[in-house]
């Protein structure tokens, strides 16, 4: 049977459109797989959105990739920063629902000790998954930021 972690992630980007530049902070959900021909990445929240890779960090790196594509296809055809705002909001809100049940088994099983965490991360699976997406209006260099790591959903 593959290892299964139920993970807590967040992105932060900022994404140019059509006469705007948003700020983006996706704090989601995902399931990372470890197969034996590498490791899978399956979105939660944001649904509908898989990746892999050779080894945790290229599959992370390629999910961070895709879920970026998205977006940034978003923000091409938006007309305006609102629309924008609205159609990346109702992406982050599509759950993968069978998906959900997997994460869901799997937290339980890092809450019971049954999984071997080797050096990841703890944090409570309570804290709030929410896409953030602000309009961008000064800039400064103390806007630029870098993602956190993933955690472990526990």
């Amino acid at each position: 049977m593959a290892a299964t972690y139920p993970l807590l992630f967040t992105f932060l980007d900022k994404i140019e459109g059509n006469g705007y530049l948003a700020e983006v902070a996706v704090h989601g959900r995902l399931l990372a797989v470890q197969e034996d021909e590498g490791w899978w990445m399956y979105g939660v929240n944001p649904g509908g959105l898989a990746a892999s890779g050779k080894d945790r960090g290229q599959a992370y790196a390629e999910f961070r990739k895709t879920l970026m594509e998205v977006l940034f296809d978003i923000a091409s055809e938006a007309p305006d920063f609102y629309t924008f705002r609205k159609l990346a909001t109702k992406f982050f809100g599509e759950t993968n629902e069978p998906t959900l049940e997997e994460w869901e088994s799997a937290r339980q099983q890092v809450r019971a000790g049954s999984i071997d965490l080797g050096n990841m991360r703890r944090e409570t699976a309570e804290s709030p998954r929410r896409i953030d997406i602000k309009q961008k209006q000064k800039f400064a260099a103390k806007g630029n930021t870098t993602d956190p790591q993933a955690v472990v959903a526990a």
